[in-house]
């Protein structure tokens, strides 16, 4: 029922492309009352689903988003979880639990993104494998403080402090990461080799390759010939210092540099808008995130750190990222000679949503032969 639920959700994501049209209701309720009676135990849900959009259209918009993100957790059976350590409250899904044979993997999602960003590629995960989605610091509903700095490696040690305290690296692990969780991922690795699959934990760098060391898939993070940035810098889209955009019609434009758009057909308007009304809550702690992630690229910080990492490596990049430019591959293979390299064709930006299916398949294919 949840996923019939769902699927009529992303109907109305199709219809809904501007919000307040009142008329795209009634073009809708129809069709759904039609689907609802082919299906009668299920009309009253349709019923339901269509007034919660439309009253949650003029009200609040990240509602929209709270319900979408709760089916997800719940057709895919995942848990919600907190865990506060010191002044610091860190947010993640989690489902199934740690195993010594199978090791658990660790998702790690890009800037001003969260956690919920990876369910279309973990739907493609086998039940019986641990897997962590975290909300990234100063991101989704980990904390958002903005005295903190965010860059690389202070976002890596606060990754390191939630392995440690919530046990994870008791076992074996494997990190994923994307854009910005990429360059995450490049840093802990460089900084923290030393946390190895045999239950013993340590935040100090080491200076033997561990016995048995992490695995990392890496999404390289590298503003080197973003052709977003530069459109942002000629004008071509408004943004704000933060390089984030300032309305719904600009984050709409910006998600054509984000996202990989077939000739033909569009993103729908929705997606932008409630995009746009969820990120503006968060403009200024996104907006810090970005700057203190900006200093790191100006310091080539992660080009210093890729040399030091020592663990089995993959790379995705799409062919089309118009917002890092997938030359930043060979950086990584040129850094990393052993690490294994993947061009995906009809992507983007975001492997997670043009091509999840494909990403996870070579994900699992490349951790089944560690």
């Amino acid at each position: 029922m949840l996923d019939y639920l769902f699927c009529c959700l992303e109907l109305l994501q199709v219809v809904f492309r501007k919000p307040a049209n009142v008329w795209r209701l009634c073009v809708a309720l129809p069709v759904l009352i039609l689907m609802g009676l082919a299906m009668p135990r299920l009309i009253y849900f349709l019923l339901f689903q269509v007034v919660f959009l439309f009253v949650m259209s003029y009200l609040k918009p990240s509602w929209i988003m709270e319900f979408m993100n709760w089916l997800n957790l719940q057709r895919n059976g995942y848990a919600v979880k907190y865990q506060t350590v010191g002044d610091f409250t860190y947010c993640y899904a989690e489902r199934g639990r740690p195993s010594q044979n199978v090791p658990s993997i660790l998702f790690l999602h890009g800037l001003s993104a969260s956690k919920e960003m990876w369910f279309p590629m973990v739907t493609a995960i086998p039940r019986d494998r641990h897997v962590v989605l975290l909300d990234m610091p100063g991101h989704g509903n980990s904390s958002r403080r903005l005295d903190y700095n965010y860059s690389f490696v202070n976002q890596a040690s606060r990754v390191a402090q939630f392995v440690i305290t919530t046990g994870l690296g008791k076992k074996p692990f494997h990190l994923v990461g994307i854009s910005m969780g990429g360059g995450v991922a490049v840093a802990f690795a460089a900084t923290h080799p030393g946390m190895s699959q045999n239950y013993l934990y340590s935040v100090q760098q080491s200076k033997e390759i561990p016995r048995f060391p992490h695995e990392y898939i890496i999404s390289f993070h590298t503003h080197n010939g973003s052709e977003y940035l530069q459109d942002v810098a000629k004008g071509l889209i408004a943004a704000d210092p933060g390089k984030l955009p300032i309305s719904a019609s600009e984050q709409h434009k910006a998600f054509h540099y984000i996202f990989h758009v077939q000739e033909g057909k569009e993103i729908p308007r929705l997606y932008s808008w409630l995009a746009f009304e969820i990120m503006s809550m968060k403009r200024d702690i996104h907006g810090k995130v970005s700057s203190d992630l900006e200093a790191d690229v100006n310091n080539k910080v992660l080009h210093k750190h890729i040399t030091k990492v020592e663990a089995p490596t993959q790379v995705l990049w799409g062919k089309y990222d118009r917002l890092v430019h997938p030359s930043g591959a060979e950086v990584v293979k040129a850094a990393l000679p052993a690490s294994q390299v993947h061009m995906l064709e009809n992507c983007g930006h975001t492997i997670s949503y043009d091509r999840p299916f494909r990403a996870m398949k070579l994900i699992l294919e490349f951790l089944d032969s560690l």
